[in-house]
């Protein structure tokens, strides 16, 4: 089984862990990373060339020259990953706000049951779990997620976190063409399953996987405008898709 994971970086010189993603590598061969280096301005790209120096044959660094953002980012990572013809393709914030061991639980998923073709985990607070989240930012994301789920018309808890993985076949249908919305593309991801396979056969090959662990990065980009501008985002996906 060969797993490609795509990590956008921008601007995350003080948040990548260098160790945490050399050992990973080293404990789990059959995984490829592609981290993106979307335009920035601080040394992440110094700190990208660590990593790849300790274990390059398991790493591929590429660089936008200018801010591209997330989605875009995520997109160009996913088409670079086709070359190495993986089964699987996900992604995964670089600063770990979710573990880099999501991986592995994602992937079980999967193993376990070759109809999941999206798996993707979800930030729910369950007794065990370890769930460290701003106030402010989980009240938002409760309305919000409210909001996508009537949308949709799928009942999604968590279609923001930063961590998901995918067959090749769905990445190939999916993450082909630009997405419209450089702030929501994890919205616009369901959206495009929703129009290719209707809502049943998109629940089919779905599955939501809480998260073990998550915890809020405070110096994270996310910034109030992101809440502003969330709403005008949705109502472009929205319209886009029901026009397909």
């Amino acid at each position: 089984m060969k797993v490609a994971i795509i990590i956008p970086c921008y601007n995350e010189a003080d948040r990548l862990d260098v160790n945490k993603f050399v050992d990973y590598l080293l404990q789990n061969k059959h995984v490829h990373f592609y981290f993106i280096d979307d335009g920035s301005t601080d040394n992440t790209i110094i700190i990208l060339n660590e990593i790849m120096s300790k274990i390059n044959s398991h790493v591929t660094l590429l660089k936008n020259e200018s801010n591209k953002g997330k989605a875009e980012s995520v997109r160009l990572g996913v088409i670079e990953s086709f070359s190495m013809n993986p089964d699987f393709i996900g992604y995964l914030d670089a600063d770990l706000a979710a573990p880099i061991e999501e991986i592995d639980h994602l992937l079980n998923i999967i193993k376990a049951d070759t109809k999941k073709e999206v798996v993707f985990a979800s930030r729910i607070q369950l007794i065990g779990n370890k769930i460290k989240r701003n106030f402010f930012r989980y009240f938002i994301s409760r309305v919000f997620a409210t909001c996508i789920s009537l949308i949709l018309k799928i009942r999604v808890y968590d279609t923001q976190c930063g961590a998901k993985i995918f067959s090749k076949k769905i990445c190939e249908k999916i993450f082909v063409e630009k997405f419209i919305s450089r702030w929501l593309f994890d919205v616009e991801l369901f959206a495009r399953l929703i129009n290719l396979y209707g809502i049943d056969k998109t629940i089919e090959i779905s599955f939501e996987q809480p998260v073990r662990k998550w915890t809020d990065i405070e110096e994270s980009k996310i910034k109030l405008i992101y809440f502003l501008k969330a709403p005008f985002e949705l109502l472009k996906i929205v319209r886009h898709y029901k026009s397909v």
